[in-house]
């Protein structure tokens, strides 16, 4: 079954979705370029809240995360207990420093998920590369928040191939990039993990900046139809 990541910016909004149907609430400093750290504070205040919650945490916009300030933020956040830390592929020339970086950390209970990009070099030949790095799940995302989505740069040959590499080799697997109410249908189908929005949760797409309980419950509905 589809499961439904929200992602959010702020304990304001961390209170306003608590009570929707929500698998994965996803904080992410979402007017920072595609990955945003939202920073220790709201981390640790949203653990408390959320302590029902499974929620995942977006690390920062480092081309190269295998740095001491990521590695500091990526520590805090599995101290936290937080279930998933998402790391973005930015350049595919730096895939040895993420694997230098996933076999330095003790994660502990925390999943470490690598995020590529429909909209910068996307390669299903990478797959089996970043496969190898010991990530444990992976998610496509766009980088560029220009309102244009995955599925719209990304053929649907592809999509499926890279959910058939993903789950064939036992790795959690997902999708988002300005996804849209209507994609929903077409990629429950394909048995994808989860499927992660934040535009399509805010008043007056294509503004990303103040969420809507009742958008996100309309989402919520249409994932679990």
């Amino acid at each position: 079954m589809t499961g439904f990541l929200a992602s959010i910016k702020n304990i304001e909004e961390a209170k306003k979705v608590c009570s929707s149907t929500i698998d994965i609430i996803d904080f992410k400093k979402v007017d920072d370029g595609a990955l945003g750290f939202v920073g220790n504070e709201i981390i640790t205040e949203g653990r408390k809240l959320l302590h029902n919650h499974t929620i995942s945490v977006t690390i920062g916009n480092e081309h190269n995360p295998n740095n001491l300030k990521t590695i500091n933020n990526i520590n805090y956040v599995i101290k936290n207990k937080i279930e998933y830390l998402k790391i973005g592929l930015f350049d595919t020339r730096l895939i040895d420093e993420h694997k230098k970086l996933i076999r330095k950390i003790n994660f502990h209970t925390t999943l470490p998920i690598c995020v590529i990009f429909a909209d910068q070099s996307f390669d299903l030949s990478l797959i089996y590369k970043i496969i190898d790095i010991g990530y444990k799940g992976m998610m496509i995302d766009t980088c560029f928040k220009n309102g244009k989505s995955s599925i719209d740069i990304l053929s649907m040959f592809e999509i499926k191939k890279f959910i058939n590499i993903v789950k064939t080799n036992d790795l959690i697997c997902g999708m988002s990039g300005s996804l849209k109410l209507h994609h929903i249908a077409d990629l429950k189908k394909l048995d994808i993990d989860f499927l992660g929005f934040r535009g399509q949760l805010c008043d007056g797409i294509p503004n990303r900046d103040m969420i809507s309980v009742s958008q996100v419950d309309k989402v919520s509905r249409e994932i679990k139809s």
